[in-house]
């Protein structure tokens, strides 16, 4: 598992990126671990995202791409950018 003080760095690092509005790392399970957003917004983008996940890991399983690592969604706001790990799931909203 990643330490808490890597988690913090993570963080940090793409709070200083400019237009990034909130940073989640979330376990595999979708759960957040840590955040920069209100607990109850880090929940609900988690349980959103990780619903994506499980879809987009069913169309690249059919297609039979390999594995998913990587989500981009651009949207009216901005964009969603997610990073799929074994351990955990970073989601990044810019």
């Amino acid at each position: 598992m990643i330490d808490s003080k890597a988690i913090k760095a993570i963080i940090r690092r793409f709070e200083e990126k400019e237009g990034v509005r909130g940073v989640i790392i979330a376990d595999s399970n979708g759960l957040p671990i840590k955040s920069n957003l209100d607990i109850e917004i880090a929940e609900n983008v988690s349980a959103y995202i990780t619903s994506l996940i499980g879809k987009g890991e069913q169309c690249v399983k059919s297609l039979q791409e390999g594995d998913l690592k990587f989500i981009r969604l651009e949207t009216s706001k901005g964009e969603v950018m997610v990073a799929k790990e074994d351990m955990f799931i970073l989601i990044v909203l810019k």
